[in-house]
Protein backbone atom coordinates (compact mmCIF):
# COMPACT_ATOMS: atom_id res chain seq x y z
CA UNK A 1 0.00 0.00 0.00
CA UNK A 2 1.11 3.61 -0.80
CA UNK A 3 1.48 5.63 2.43
CA UNK A 4 -0.29 8.69 0.39
CA UNK A 5 -3.45 6.34 0.11
CA UNK A 6 -3.84 6.05 4.00
CA UNK A 7 -3.79 9.59 4.48
CA UNK A 8 -6.13 10.15 2.15
CA UNK A 9 -8.23 7.58 3.58
CA UNK A 10 -7.90 9.24 6.88
CA UNK A 11 -7.85 12.68 6.23
CA UNK A 12 -11.63 11.89 4.60
CA UNK A 13 -12.50 11.11 7.63
CA UNK A 14 -10.64 13.82 9.31
CA UNK A 15 -8.78 12.11 11.27
CA UNK A 16 -5.10 12.45 11.04
CA UNK A 17 -2.39 10.16 10.51
CA UNK A 18 -0.32 8.78 13.36
CA UNK A 19 3.09 7.31 12.16
CA UNK A 20 6.12 5.99 14.36
CA UNK A 21 10.50 6.71 13.23
CA UNK A 22 12.69 4.16 14.35
CA UNK A 23 16.21 3.51 13.30
CA UNK A 24 18.32 -0.06 12.99
CA UNK A 25 19.72 -0.48 16.01
CA UNK A 26 23.47 -2.08 16.05
CA UNK A 27 23.05 -4.98 17.59
CA UNK A 28 20.74 -8.04 16.68
CA UNK A 29 19.50 -7.83 20.85
CA UNK A 30 18.39 -4.63 19.67
CA UNK A 31 16.19 -5.62 16.30
CA UNK A 32 14.80 -7.95 18.03
CA UNK A 33 13.30 -5.49 21.06
CA UNK A 34 12.07 -3.51 18.33
CA UNK A 35 10.39 -6.47 16.57
CA UNK A 36 8.87 -7.27 20.55
CA UNK A 37 8.03 -3.66 20.64
CA UNK A 38 5.66 -3.74 17.36
CA UNK A 39 4.42 -7.20 18.03
CA UNK A 40 3.13 -5.78 21.52
CA UNK A 41 1.50 -2.34 20.54
CA UNK A 42 -2.21 -3.13 21.10
CA UNK A 43 -2.91 -0.29 18.85
CA UNK A 44 -0.74 -0.18 15.46
CA UNK A 45 0.41 3.06 13.79
CA UNK A 46 -0.34 3.96 10.27
CA UNK A 47 3.05 3.44 9.25
CA UNK A 48 6.26 2.82 10.69
CA UNK A 49 9.75 4.58 8.88
CA UNK A 50 13.15 3.41 9.44
CA UNK A 51 15.98 5.58 9.40
CA UNK A 52 19.30 5.07 7.25
CA UNK A 53 22.47 5.71 8.76
CA UNK A 54 24.59 8.55 7.95
CA UNK A 55 27.23 5.80 6.26
CA UNK A 56 23.96 4.38 4.56
CA UNK A 57 23.03 1.10 5.33
CA UNK A 58 23.13 -0.51 1.88
CA UNK A 59 27.08 -1.62 2.47
CA UNK A 60 25.76 -3.39 6.19
CA UNK A 61 23.44 -5.50 3.73
CA UNK A 62 20.75 -2.70 4.25
CA UNK A 63 19.24 -3.72 7.79
CA UNK A 64 17.51 -1.02 6.97
CA UNK A 65 15.60 -2.91 4.21
CA UNK A 66 15.18 -5.75 6.22
CA UNK A 67 13.52 -3.94 9.43
CA UNK A 68 11.21 -2.21 7.23
CA UNK A 69 10.04 -5.73 5.01
CA UNK A 70 9.62 -8.08 7.98
CA UNK A 71 7.70 -5.24 10.30
CA UNK A 72 5.22 -4.93 7.33
CA UNK A 73 4.91 -8.82 6.35
CA UNK A 74 5.26 -9.92 9.96
CA UNK A 75 3.02 -7.41 11.46
CA UNK A 76 0.98 -5.73 8.88
CA UNK A 77 2.01 -2.30 9.11
CA UNK A 78 3.33 -0.16 6.04
CA UNK A 79 6.76 0.94 5.73
CA UNK A 80 8.92 3.42 4.56
CA UNK A 81 12.59 3.22 3.79
CA UNK A 82 14.69 6.14 4.21
CA UNK A 83 17.33 6.65 1.47
CA UNK A 84 20.23 9.23 1.57
CA UNK A 85 21.98 10.47 -1.54
CA UNK A 86 25.37 11.24 0.17
CA UNK A 87 26.97 8.33 0.10
CA UNK A 88 25.48 7.43 -3.26
CA UNK A 89 25.90 7.56 -6.89
CA UNK A 90 22.75 6.72 -9.75
CA UNK A 91 23.74 3.47 -10.07
CA UNK A 92 23.99 2.78 -6.53
CA UNK A 93 20.73 3.97 -6.07
CA UNK A 94 18.99 2.12 -9.20
CA UNK A 95 20.47 -1.22 -7.02
CA UNK A 96 19.08 -0.26 -4.11
CA UNK A 97 15.89 0.89 -5.39
CA UNK A 98 15.53 -2.58 -7.17
CA UNK A 99 16.43 -4.07 -4.13
CA UNK A 100 13.53 -2.38 -2.32
CA UNK A 101 10.90 -2.90 -4.71
CA UNK A 102 11.94 -6.09 -4.80
CA UNK A 103 10.81 -7.06 -0.93
CA UNK A 104 7.36 -4.63 -1.76
CA UNK A 105 8.37 -1.90 0.28
CA UNK A 106 6.54 1.09 -1.63
CA UNK A 107 7.34 4.23 0.57
CA UNK A 108 10.79 6.21 0.30
CA UNK A 109 11.79 9.21 2.46
CA UNK A 110 14.31 10.46 0.49
CA UNK A 111 16.77 12.65 1.89
CA UNK A 112 20.55 14.46 1.15
CA UNK A 113 21.48 12.74 4.31
CA UNK A 114 24.41 14.52 6.87
CA UNK A 115 27.95 14.19 6.79
CA UNK A 116 29.60 11.77 8.86
CA UNK A 117 31.62 13.94 11.89
CA UNK A 118 35.32 13.94 10.60
CA UNK A 119 34.33 12.52 6.97
CA UNK A 120 35.33 15.01 4.22
CA UNK A 121 33.09 15.63 1.06
CA UNK A 122 35.96 13.75 -1.20
CA UNK A 123 34.92 10.71 0.56
CA UNK A 124 31.47 11.01 -0.96
CA UNK A 125 30.55 10.49 -4.43
CA UNK A 126 29.38 13.99 -5.56
CA UNK A 127 26.47 13.36 -8.22
CA UNK A 128 23.80 14.58 -6.23
CA UNK A 129 23.87 17.88 -4.07
CA UNK A 130 19.99 18.54 -3.48
CA UNK A 131 17.00 15.94 -2.13
CA UNK A 132 15.26 16.92 -5.31
CA UNK A 133 17.83 15.25 -7.62
CA UNK A 134 17.28 12.02 -5.83
CA UNK A 135 13.78 12.49 -5.87
CA UNK A 136 13.30 12.57 -9.52
CA UNK A 137 16.06 9.57 -9.80
CA UNK A 138 13.34 7.79 -7.35
CA UNK A 139 10.57 8.36 -9.99
CA UNK A 140 12.75 7.34 -12.70
CA UNK A 141 13.40 3.85 -11.32
CA UNK A 142 9.45 3.00 -9.83
CA UNK A 143 6.57 3.32 -8.96
CA UNK A 144 7.20 4.36 -5.21
CA UNK A 145 5.45 7.07 -3.05
CA UNK A 146 8.24 9.90 -2.31
CA UNK A 147 8.48 11.67 1.09
CA UNK A 148 10.64 14.63 1.64
CA UNK A 149 11.78 16.74 4.37
CA UNK A 150 10.66 20.04 5.27
CA UNK A 151 11.92 22.34 8.15
CA UNK A 152 9.85 24.72 10.23
CA UNK A 153 12.80 26.48 11.18
CA UNK A 154 15.10 26.11 8.23
CA UNK A 155 18.16 23.65 7.11
CA UNK A 156 20.64 23.82 9.88
CA UNK A 157 22.93 24.33 6.55
CA UNK A 158 20.78 27.54 5.68
CA UNK A 159 20.99 30.77 6.98
CA UNK A 160 17.41 31.22 6.60
CA UNK A 161 15.14 31.19 9.63
CA UNK A 162 12.27 29.53 7.83
CA UNK A 163 11.83 27.07 4.80
CA UNK A 164 12.71 28.35 1.64
CA UNK A 165 9.47 27.77 -0.11
CA UNK A 166 10.97 27.18 -3.60
CA UNK A 167 13.11 24.04 -2.12
CA UNK A 168 10.10 22.62 -1.23
CA UNK A 169 8.69 23.12 -5.03
CA UNK A 170 11.48 21.78 -6.37
CA UNK A 171 10.74 18.44 -4.47
CA UNK A 172 7.44 18.53 -4.92
CA UNK A 173 7.36 19.24 -8.57
CA UNK A 174 10.55 16.21 -8.90
CA UNK A 175 7.77 14.04 -7.46
CA UNK A 176 7.58 13.78 -3.77
CA UNK A 177 3.77 13.82 -2.73
CA UNK A 178 4.33 13.48 0.90
CA UNK A 179 6.40 15.85 3.96
CA UNK A 180 7.25 14.97 6.93
CA UNK A 181 8.91 18.07 9.03
CA UNK A 182 12.05 18.01 10.98
CA UNK A 183 11.45 18.09 14.57
CA UNK A 184 10.50 21.38 16.25
CA UNK A 185 8.59 22.23 19.82
CA UNK A 186 7.04 25.16 18.87
CA UNK A 187 3.70 24.71 17.16
CA UNK A 188 3.30 27.66 15.66
CA UNK A 189 6.79 27.60 13.60
CA UNK A 190 5.09 24.20 12.04
CA UNK A 191 1.63 25.48 11.77
CA UNK A 192 3.32 28.95 9.73
CA UNK A 193 5.22 26.58 7.48
CA UNK A 194 2.33 24.15 6.97
CA UNK A 195 -0.19 26.85 5.48
CA UNK A 196 2.80 28.40 3.84
CA UNK A 197 2.77 25.39 1.58
CA UNK A 198 -0.88 24.87 1.37
CA UNK A 199 -1.65 28.18 -0.08
CA UNK A 200 1.32 27.67 -2.42
CA UNK A 201 -0.30 25.08 -4.23
CA UNK A 202 1.90 21.73 -3.15
CA UNK A 203 -0.84 19.18 -2.88
CA UNK A 204 0.47 16.94 -0.65
CA UNK A 205 0.00 15.61 2.64
CA UNK A 206 2.33 17.00 5.46
CA UNK A 207 3.35 15.59 8.46
CA UNK A 208 4.55 17.14 11.69
CA UNK A 209 7.37 15.36 13.46
CA UNK A 210 7.60 15.62 17.59
CA UNK A 211 10.17 14.31 19.46
CA UNK A 212 9.68 14.02 23.45
CA UNK A 213 12.60 15.60 25.24
CA UNK A 214 13.60 12.46 27.78
CA UNK A 215 16.71 13.54 28.59
CA UNK A 216 19.03 16.17 29.26
CA UNK A 217 21.76 15.11 26.93
CA UNK A 218 19.29 15.07 23.89
CA UNK A 219 19.42 18.97 24.18
CA UNK A 220 22.91 18.95 22.00
CA UNK A 221 21.40 17.05 19.62
CA UNK A 222 18.55 18.99 18.70
CA UNK A 223 20.19 21.87 18.71
CA UNK A 224 22.42 20.27 16.06
CA UNK A 225 19.15 19.44 14.40
CA UNK A 226 18.70 23.34 14.09
CA UNK A 227 15.36 23.21 16.88
CA UNK A 228 15.00 26.16 18.96
CA UNK A 229 13.94 25.31 22.10
CA UNK A 230 10.99 27.49 23.61
CA UNK A 231 11.57 28.99 27.34
CA UNK A 232 8.84 26.89 28.52
CA UNK A 233 10.75 24.03 27.41
CA UNK A 234 13.96 25.15 29.07
CA UNK A 235 12.58 25.52 32.52
CA UNK A 236 11.34 21.93 32.08
CA UNK A 237 15.16 20.99 31.29
CA UNK A 238 16.26 22.84 33.84
CA UNK A 239 13.97 22.10 36.79
CA UNK A 240 14.24 17.92 36.12
CA UNK A 241 17.99 18.31 35.16
CA UNK A 242 18.70 16.13 38.31
CA UNK A 243 15.99 13.86 38.13
CA UNK A 244 15.76 11.56 34.83
CA UNK A 245 12.41 9.97 35.62
CA UNK A 246 10.87 13.41 36.40
CA UNK A 247 12.48 14.84 33.19
CA UNK A 248 11.10 11.93 30.97
CA UNK A 249 7.63 11.97 32.37
CA UNK A 250 7.74 16.17 31.69
CA UNK A 251 9.26 15.51 28.59
CA UNK A 252 6.17 12.99 27.74
CA UNK A 253 3.69 15.01 28.51
CA UNK A 254 4.88 18.18 26.93
CA UNK A 255 5.08 16.45 23.69
CA UNK A 256 1.62 15.23 23.97
CA UNK A 257 0.20 18.46 24.74
CA UNK A 258 2.11 19.33 21.54
CA UNK A 259 0.56 16.10 19.71
CA UNK A 260 -3.02 17.13 21.25
CA UNK A 261 -2.78 20.98 19.58
CA UNK A 262 -1.87 20.10 16.14
CA UNK A 263 -4.51 17.24 16.23
CA UNK A 264 -7.08 20.02 17.72
CA UNK A 265 -6.31 22.06 14.68
CA UNK A 266 -6.65 19.18 11.78
CA UNK A 267 -3.07 18.42 10.63
CA UNK A 268 -2.54 16.07 7.74
CA UNK A 269 -0.66 13.70 10.30
CA UNK A 270 1.85 13.34 12.58
CA UNK A 271 5.46 11.78 13.16
CA UNK A 272 6.50 10.47 16.55
CA UNK A 273 10.19 10.09 16.55
CA UNK A 274 10.26 6.52 18.82
CA UNK A 275 14.40 6.95 19.55
CA UNK A 276 13.88 3.39 19.23
CA UNK A 277 12.31 3.73 23.12
CA UNK A 278 9.32 1.03 23.70
CA UNK A 279 7.65 3.22 26.33
CA UNK A 280 7.33 6.42 23.69
CA UNK A 281 5.73 3.39 21.46
CA UNK A 282 3.25 2.21 23.45
CA UNK A 283 2.20 5.38 25.43
CA UNK A 284 1.74 7.56 21.75
CA UNK A 285 0.17 4.50 20.08
CA UNK A 286 -2.20 3.90 23.56
CA UNK A 287 -2.73 7.69 23.52
CA UNK A 288 -3.85 8.40 19.67
CA UNK A 289 -5.25 5.33 18.19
Amino acid sequence: MKITDIYKTKNKKNKSVISLEIFPPKTDAGVETIYHTVAGLTNKPDFISVTYGAMGSFNQGNKTLRIAEKIKKNYNIETMHHLTSINNNPEQIATILSDIKSKNVNNILALSGDMPVGAACSDFPDAYHFAYELINDIKKNGDFDIAAAIYPEGHVNSALEVENIEHVKRKYDAGANLFVSQLFFDNEKFLRLNDYIKNSGIEAPIAAGIMPVLQKSQVERMIFFGASLPTRLIKIINKYKDSPEDLQKAGMEYACKQIDDLLARGVDGVHIYTMNKPFVANTMMTKYL
